[in-house]
């Protein structure tokens, strides 16, 4: 239970860490808020392995799924690093439209080529209001010419497939968050795409995505890509080499002892990000000399004073009472749709709970477990829920 003594310890805390001379010889070496640098990445030696192996060459399409917060955009960095090829890799979730996501694509696009440089200026000419040469790369306003959406993403497209084609090495698109190709172009994007790239032989595609149904929307026999992409799964890495890798990074900020490891791979669960981000506290708190359960204090500490205003939105976004029941019986590790949890939480039947845990899933506040079971999608979302809406 968060006690006034922990709120105190997270604001003191957060205090040292704007003055790092205040903690000594020590400097926290976890880093949550973005892909894993080289020092900082671990394991994952077998996808590092596959994706080398199919990126090697191009014409691939691969589909890179897992859990929010796994790692999958770090692998993916690690992996192109030692390859051949050039790499754009563009976040479909932080584009507003096709156009703008034509716009990243050819943002990124490498244009050491004089010709190739050329041949795109002009292109951009064709799409962009406004151009312009800043320090060697071209500059797109945000203003579109009046065309249409779909066909400035395929010419975009073709345009990458045919600079490709004049290199000795593979061309790689990443599709970081492909899932949010259908919130920005509808439910047919995936089948207007797949008849644009199928005819890139010089390009790679690499989809990947955190949503749980990104697999059957793009694989099933009615799914346009059926039969076309080599899939890999980012699961948990192993507890025991999590557990030594961070003793491992504590050492490097300076704390020869870390205690902690095991216990923190324990309760953030599978997520190497719920981990870190427990390991960056726990961290915090260990080198201010506090005392007890540090752990469990620093999970309070996140769960309920840091991210505190972030899952009461959550909460509030769930109108419905049943989603919020179901939210309450399963942070308290009951079966949702049992008699005694239908009884105790005053829901009407099955068919009503069950119908919550599905609008619960597709929103992501919770996921299914490899045994088929649900669970909360967040760690420290569970806790919160567990502590202010019981």
């Amino acid at each position: 239970m968060l006690t006034a003594d922990n709120e105190t310890a997270f604001d003191r805390t957060s205090r040292l860490a704007m003055n790092p001379f205040m903690l000594r010889h020590l400097s926290n070496p976890f880093f949550f808020e973005s892909p894993s640098n080289q020092w900082e990445f671990t394991d994952r030696v077998n996808e590092m392995k596959t994706l080398s192996g199919i990126l090697s060459s191009a014409g691939r399409r691969v589909l890179t799924y897992g859990r929010r917060r796994m790692g999958k955009t770090s692998i993916l960095e690690h992996a192109v690093r030692k390859l051949p090829g050039k790499f754009l890799l563009v976040d479909v979730s932080t584009a507003a439209s096709v156009a703008e996501l034509a716009k990243k694509l050819l943002a990124a696009m490498p244009l050491q080529d004089e010709g190739k440089f050329q041949k795109v200026l002009q292109f951009a000419q064709r799409y962009f209001k406004e151009v312009s040469i800043k320090a060697g790369k071209i500059s797109l306003s945000t203003e579109f010419r009046p065309l249409n959406d779909e066909s400035t993403m395929e010419d975009v497209l073709n345009l990458l497939n045919e600079c490709a084609g004049a290199d000795d090495a593979p061309w790689t698109i990443i599709l970081d968050e492909f899932q949010e190709i259908r919130a920005i172009a509808g439910d047919k994007a995936d089948w207007k795409l797949r008849g644009v790239i199928q005819k890139h032989r010089n390009l790679n595609y690499v989809f990947t995505g955190s949503d749980h149904r990104l697999v059957e929307w793009m694989t099933n026999p009615v799914a346009p890509f059926f039969k076309q992409l080599q899939q890999i799964e980012i699961g948990p890495i192993d507890p025991t080499h999590l557990a030594g890798w961070l003793r491992e990074r504590a050492k490097v900020g300076g704390m020869t002892k870390f205690p902690y490891a095991e216990q923190i791979v324990a309760m953030a669960g599978p997520c190497t990000g719920d981990v870190v981000r427990l390991a960056k506290t726990v961290f915090d708190f260990a080198g201010e000399g506090q005392a007890g359960d540090v752990v469990s204090k620093a999970f309070d500490a996140i769960a309920l004073i840091e991210l505190n205003t972030e899952f009461n939105a959550h909460w509030r976004s769930i109108g419905s009472t049943p989603a919020r029941s179901m939210l309450r019986a399963i942070a308290a590790g009951q079966q949702p749709t049992s008699a005694e949890t239908l009884q105790q939480y005053g829901i009407r039947s099955a068919s009503t709970a069950g119908t919550a845990v599905a609008w619960l899933l597709d929103k992501q506040f919770l996921v299914r477990t490899a045994e088929g079971k649900v669970a909360f999608d967040n760690p420290f979302y569970r806790r919160w829920v567990q502590f202010n809406a019981a």
